[in-house]
This record gives structure tokens, sequence and C-alpha cells, in this order.
């Protein structure tokens, strides 16, 4: 779980840069954050192997807006994520996000 922890912590890092502009691809990038929240979600907590599996892959598919050099779009991704996160999994939420414990 720290692994895991420690991804999502390098991610929003990453994020944290992005410009404050809309995107075309706003929608798609929400929809995809959503969708891979979902199913980070939908995996049993205490495998730590698929936990850390469904973070890899929704790194990947929020690089690839990254590739794309949309960071708006990028944003759009996290944001969805996370909002999903703390609306349907709080705990999940804390201990990934842990400096958005206050909020």
């Amino acid at each position: 779980m720290k692994c895991l922890i420690h991804i999502v912590a390098v991610l929003a890092l990453l994020l944290a840069g992005c410009a404050e502009k809309k995107s075309p691809l706003d929608a798609e990038a929400r929809d995809s954050g959503m969708r891979a929240a979902a199913a980070l979600v939908a995996v049993d907590h205490t495998d730590t192997m698929s936990m850390e599996r469904a973070v890899m892959d929704a790194k990947a598919k929020q690089s690839v807006y990254a590739l794309k050099r949309d960071s708006a779009a990028v944003r759009a991704f996290d944001e969805a994520f996370r909002s999903y996160l703390k609306e349907k999994d709080r705990p999940l939420y804390n201990s990934i996000f842990p400096e958005d414990k206050k909020k």
C-alpha cells in the first residue's frame, strides 16, 4: 500500500503544474479519469498488487494526454479521478491523497 501511495503522490505532483486553460479533450479526459477511479475502487483493497496495477493503469490512461502535451486534459483527468475517489471511497482517497485530508 505504501508503494501505491508513492506512485499516486508522484502522479499528483506531476499534475500540479498544469495550466488553467480548457482543452477539446476535457470531456474525454474527465470520463477516462472517472472510469479509472471506478476501476480502482472496484479492486479488493487488501490485494495490493491489484491495487498497484489499477493505479498504474490509471497513470497510463492519464499519460495519453500528457504525451499529447495537453496539460488541461491532464488536469481534467486528475480532477475527475480525485473527485470520484473522494465521493465513492473516502478512506481510499485519504490514504492516497493524505495532504487533502483537511479539505
